[in-house]
């Protein structure tokens, strides 16, 4: 900021208040005698003239006064300007550890402040002047994280602090390390898979070759790729309220990243039992054969090297998450995988080959639909800012440039960026295709290329993306929009990771296609995770040649209308050919299922599920393949978080290893804080309460879903259809359920008396002898047997809710005319189901990949009073 360049002739004193003086930033115009004070029309506006009206003002007030009245008068005016002005908090506060120990705090400054103040943890650690920026951290202890907070100061006056920026000094890395679980990858699968798995108590190592923790959410894609927010859960639910309270507005679905990468590291610095390694990558990785297991290995130790300190380390873990796009360590480790594209079939009408036009949802003349080893573009994502009129923030001529690139690239105010790329602070997303961003053709041997040979590569895409903002700087005019200026300080204002859409697929045992998908409406998936709703789509593979055609190049599609709402299954990342090995972010899928899977919110719950899968391998002594579904689903349906002294831990009552509960179904009507979301989730994850398919294919009508209506009366009706299905599930495991009639007219509402009877009588239980525990029920009562028989088997009107089930001495209730509601019964149902079946390991229809709704049940008869 500039200093004032005119000072007062005479001062009495060395005490004046000289820093007073300097702010007034005076003009030069001569000084007249008088103090009369005057200004014209309001004196007072917004932004620039606001200032130059101020100083206007005071300047002809002060050259009209003595000195001493000036002295006066500036303390007065400066006190009044500093409470019609407070100093504000610096903004864009960022720690960031930038190596070698040390952690570099960035802010922007503020225009009033001649110096700032750095607090650590609450303590004052530092004071700079006020052209600073930015200060650095030297002793702070690794492994360690700390709070930073940044305030701005003026002569005596110190503002509000800032918003805290969290960070930790990565420790040395140590030739040889142990862990139980090896994260590779700090993506937002490898994030929440480290998260996950930390707060279940595992000691956890994960490794980046960036510096930066988050993956694409904290590299530019700030535009969360999900399209409805009520299908927001489990870790990415985490993720987006903490990118809401950071702002303290909006829905959290669009960040800077910046804002996403703070969030990230809260979530991964909050848990203990986690050692993070940046600029870390694997080199090589040791197999074995396990005994009795021919066809099969396990990953030994994996071995690593930090290029800007040329330390390399051998790592011997337990368990690997390979997070990676690329998966070099599955594939080293000899899991079998798919580059490029499927041909065309019945299962999979848009694979292969193909021009695709989007208006009329046609696959154009000229698609073949041969398979190929072609792969979608990729891609720098620069998040870009607007700096207002009169900025001119151009930047220099990139090597290549050639404006013809670009010249079919939609003007800026028509473009994905201005329009659907929008970001909180006048910033924005680049991602504009198949013209514009995306440079195609050019990442075929990126997968499975060397590390050298893959800067290689990305220095094509980058100077691809640089070309692409000096086409709109110069072509377009828009000088104004430029790189922003506060999201890569660290990293030479830069992301540090190239938009890898698609690389490796791993096959595991199921392989999900584009019907998969499609025909999500028509099977249910008991290993769900978790939800999906992005459109299956890819970007071109070849460059556009002409830009008269309605495609977006060959290889391009979207299809919002044959994507419903789906859910992710868990199997799909246990690659076949190690044992040892979970792959979170390259999952087994055909190129076009893969395009709804590799969503940033798809892959969190492929890492949290990771996450929690091999805490339940360490601590029953399991395969990742022998995890029961059943008993991950319960870990992140829980609702209460792990604290730093409890971790997450299987059994009813414990933390989970999330603070928001997953979606395994879709019920609109059912929130997290309903009594019975649990016993909903799993059910309907099983095919209980299947959701109808929709009438027509349109983008809206693929992502509607039928209520559950928790508060509705239980028909008997519905009574019969539930049991059936039960009876088909006990039989399917080897069990057998009497089959006993329920009374009807069919939209009778059931009682309590109704359900208990036919409960307890399907499976044959008896009540144990002596005092009954409901008061209300005496011996003679024809539902007395069952409500006790029930009860001692946990299925207790009381997990319906304690006091509206106890009479006015405290004593337990039944109520048995009382009509069950479909939620309470969902409840007992679930509990039921524990019965039926194992109990800790999968039931076996539910280690099928999925199956047909509605369900084939028992005759399980409705008579008819």
């Amino acid at each position: 900021m500039p200093r004032s360049d005119i000072s007062l002739q005479k001062q009495h004193s060395t005490s004046a208040p000289g820093s007073f003086m300097r702010k007034m930033r005076l003009g030069s115009s001569a000084a007249s005698e008088g103090c009369v004070m005057k200004t014209r029309g309001s004196g007072m506006t917004e932004g620039p003239n606001r200032k130059r009206s101020w100083t206007d003002a005071v300047a002809k007030i002060v050259r009209r006064c003595s000195v001493h009245r000036q002295l006066a008068l500036l303390l007065l005016l400066a006190a009044i300007r500093s409470g019609a002005e407070p100093l504000q908090a610096p903004d864009a506060v960022e720690a960031a550890f930038v190596g070698n120990g040390v952690i570099r705090v960035f802010w922007n400054r503020v225009e009033e402040a001649d110096g700032y103040v750095i607090r650590r943890d609450g303590v004052v650690v530092s004071r700079t002047d006020g052209l600073a920026d930015r200060w650095d951290d030297t002793s702070a202890v690794p492994d360690r994280t700390y709070s930073y907070t940044v305030t701005a100061v003026s002569g005596t006056s110190e503002g509000p602090e800032s918003a805290f920026s969290v960070e930790r000094a990565d420790a040395p890395l140590p030739p040889t390390l142990r862990c139980e679980l090896l994260v590779v990858g700090a993506t937002t699968a490898g994030v929440a898979a480290a998260v996950a798995a930390a707060r279940s108590g595992l000691d956890v190592i994960l490794i980046e070759e960036t510096r930066r923790l988050g993956g694409m959410s904290v590299n530019g894609l700030g535009a969360s790729d999900i399209r409805r927010a009520e299908h927001s859960s489990g870790f990415f639910e985490e993720f987006r309220r903490g990118v809401a309270a950071y702002y303290g507005a909006g829905n959290g679905l669009r960040y800077e990243p910046r804002v996403a990468h703070e969030v990230m590291r809260r979530l991964l610095f909050a848990v203990r039992g986690l050692r993070v390694f940046r600029w870390t990558r694997p080199v090589a990785v040791g197999t074995s054969r396990p005994a009795g297991i021919a066809s099969s290995r396990l990953i030994e130790w994996v071995d690593v090297e930090q290029p800007p300190t040329g330390r390399k380390a051998r790592i011997f873990p337990k368990l690997i998450v390979d997070a990676t796009e690329c998966g070099d360590v599955a594939a080293w480790a000899g899991a079998p995988y798919r580059i490029g594209r499927e041909p065309r079939s019945r299962l999979e009408p848009h694979a292969g080959h193909i021009y695709y036009d989007r208006a009329k949802d046609r696959i154009m003349e000229g698609s073949t639909g041969r398979g190929d080893r072609r792969l979608q573009a990729y891609a720098y994502l620069m998040t870009v800012k607007h700096y207002g009129p009169g900025a001119d923030r151009t930047i220099p001529k990139p090597e290549g440039y050639d404006p013809e690139k670009y010249r079919y690239a939609p003007p800026w105010p028509k473009s994905w960026n201005a329009t659907s790329g929008k970001l909180p602070n006048n910033k924005y997303e680049i991602n504009q295709h198949p013209y514009g961003s995306d440079l195609q053709g050019a990442n075929y041997d990126y997968p499975e290329a060397s590390y050298e040979k893959r800067r290689q590569i990305e220095r094509l895409f980058r100077l691809h993306a640089l070309g692409y903002l000096y086409y709109i700087q110069t072509a377009e005019g828009l000088k104004q929009i430029g790189l922003s200026d506060d999201d890569f300080r660290a990293d030479d204002g830069w992301p540090t990771l190239l938009y890898i859409r698609e690389a490796r697929r791993f096959e595991a045992d199921v392989v999900m296609n584009q019907s998969d998908i499609m025909n999500a409406r028509f099977l249910v998936r008991p290993d769900a995770i978790g939800l999906g709703d992005y459109a299956m789509d890819s970007h071109a593979t070849q460059p556009k040649r002409d830009p008269t055609t309605p495609d977006m190049g060959e290889g391009e599609f979207y299809l919002p209308q044959y994507t419903p709402w789906h859910q992710i299954p868990f199997r799909i990342m246990i690659p076949r050919g190690v044992d040892n090995l979970f792959v979170t972010t390259a999952v087994s899928a055909t190129h076009v299922a893969y395009g709804t899977y590799r969503m940033e919110p798809v892959r969190m719950h492929f890492g949290a599920a990771a996450g929690v899968a091999a805490a339940l391998c360490l601590r029953y002594g399991l395969r990742p393949r022998e995890v029961p579904a059943t008993q991950i689903q319960l870990q992140l349906l829980k609702q209460q978080p792990p604290a730093a002294d409890r971790p997450a831990r299987d059994g009813v009552g414990a933390p989970g290893p999330l603070t928001c509960p997953v979606l395994l179904y879709k019920f609109p009507d059912l929130t997290p804080e309903s009594p019975c979301y649990r016993a909903v989730q799993w059910l309907g994850a099983r095919g209980f309460y299947p959701c109808p398919p929709p009438t027509e294919r349109t983008p809206s009508a693929v992502l509607s879903a039928a209520p559950f209506r928790p508060d509705d009366p239980l028909t008997a009706a519905e009574l019969a259809r539930l049991m059936g299905i039960l009876a088909w599930r006990a039989e399917a495991g080897g069990d057998r359920l009497k089959v006993v009639p329920t009374r009807g007219p069919a939209d009778r509402p059931v009682t309590r008396a109704d359900v208990a009877q036919v409960l307890a009588r399907a499976f044959g239980w008896q009540s144990p002898a002596g005092q009954g525990a409901y008061a209300d029920l005496t011996p003679e009562h024809p539902a007395r047997q069952a409500a006790e028989a029930l009860r001692a088997r946990g299925l207790d009107v009381g997990v319906w809710g304690v006091l509206e089930n106890r009479d006015t001495q405290g004593r337990p209730i039944f109520q048995p005319d009382r009509v069950v509601t479909r939620g309470q019964f969902a409840v007992w149902l679930y509990l039921a189901h524990r019965f039926v079946g194992p109990l800790f390991f999968d039931h076996p229809l539910d280690r099928r990949p999925s199956l047909p709704v509605p369900l084939p049940c028992q005759s399980y008869p409705l008579r008819i009073e």
